[in-house]
């Protein structure tokens, strides 16, 4: 846990915090804008989104660098068996992902999207991201198709990106059986954190955390159920999953507290109690969710997560800022000075 000073520290008085590191925020092709909402329904109520407007609401709320990520799953625009569709839309959204980073290199990282549950096809597009376009990391599925990490088909995933000492951002998606158990509610109204919850339970259940231990993993909307639930696991676990004190021998809490966690949507002062029971501050961070948040969205969690009383000013300060910047080293945000004002690129 990082050293905590608890002095305040001064900021230009435009913004509270001009220097905020988004790990949670999307970029979406104008392309994919124009796609009707029946087809694409996750992107009904998403802000308009473009380079320039998401640099001016970064400015107007103190971010200084959002690493930027898919917002939804390969399946949504293509068959769950076409494995050449799946890669074409992988290989767009993360060339333009790339071209994104290169015209404002200190504004914005990315996180590669990889078309599982094609193992060869995410093998491949993990040595080209990480490699030729040098992306931070990669966006990966709470399922991709129903096939959950910690599946036994796609260890030859884990073990690259373990061998890379990958940050791993986790996106939440629907699970296959959401029309039944949504009970007719949008899927982000509970689903989401749901699946999340099964995911990060199966990944570390399955053995892969204990297997794959330098893989840097980013749980978002801090960590669905995962902190409510972490005892329960741990103490049941045991006892109906067979093999589990062999594949997880540290106990299941122990792998959720190596975890980190994104506050998107989730820095009220309910959900952060329960998150600091699991996690300490230098493992976690913040997000905005934009454009899936509106922007007095993100205003109102923000202010929330600032206003926390279980949070000092140097739990503030890494949360915001310092921790993302160990996950990424390349990222070199703007001086504190700068953010703030409404940026002119175009």
């Amino acid at each position: 846990m990082q050293e905590r000073t608890d002095e305040p520290v001064s900021y230009p008085a435009d913004v509270a915090f001009p220097g905020r590191i988004d790990v949670h925020a999307h970029c979406v092709p104008a392309e994919w804008q124009a796609i009707p909402a029946a087809s694409a329904p996750l992107l009904r109520g998403f802000a308009a989104w473009s380079v320039p407007s998401a640099l001016e609401m970064m400015d107007r709320q103190g971010i200084a660098t959002a690493v930027l990520s898919m917002p939804f799953g390969n399946g949504m625009f293509a068959d769950a068996d076409d494995v050449a569709a799946a890669r074409r839309l992988a290989r767009s959204f993360n060339e333009q992902l790339a071209e994104v980073i290169r015209s404002h290199p200190d504004r914005f990282g990315g996180f590669a999207c990889l078309p599982l549950p094609d193992v060869d096809g995410a093998l491949a597009e993990i040595d080209y991201t990480l490699g030729t376009l040098g992306l931070d990391g990669v966006t990966l599925l709470t399922n991709a198709n129903s096939v959950y990490p910690g599946d036994g088909r796609l260890d030859p995933v884990f073990d690259e990106l373990n061998r890379r000492v990958t940050v791993v951002f986790l996106h939440p998606t629907s699970p296959a059986c959401v029309e039944r158990a949504s009970l007719g509610y949008a899927p982000p109204l509970m689903e989401f954190a749901f699946d999340t919850t099964r995911a990060v339970t199966h990944l570390v259940l399955s053995g892969t955390l204990e297997r794959c231990p330098d893989l840097r993993l980013i749980v978002p909307h801090a960590g669905g159920a995962i902190p409510y639930l972490a005892d329960r696991i741990g103490l049941l676990a045991s006892r109906f999953v067979p093999g589990a004190s062999e594949r997880a021998p540290a106990g299941p809490k122990a792998y959720f507290r190596q975890l980190y966690y994104d506050l998107a949507i989730s820095a009220s002062p309910h959900a952060v109690a329960s998150l600091l029971q699991l996690a300490d501050p230098d493992h976690i961070l913040f997000g905005s969710d934009y454009p899936a948040l509106l922007e007095d969205e993100i205003e109102s969690v923000t202010q929330a997560l600032v206003d926390n009383p279980l949070l000092q000013p140097s739990d503030l300060e890494i949360i915001q800022r310092h921790n993302a910047l160990q996950l990424f080293p390349r990222i070199q945000p703007p001086s504190l000075t700068h953010v703030g004002q409404v940026a002119e690129e175009t």
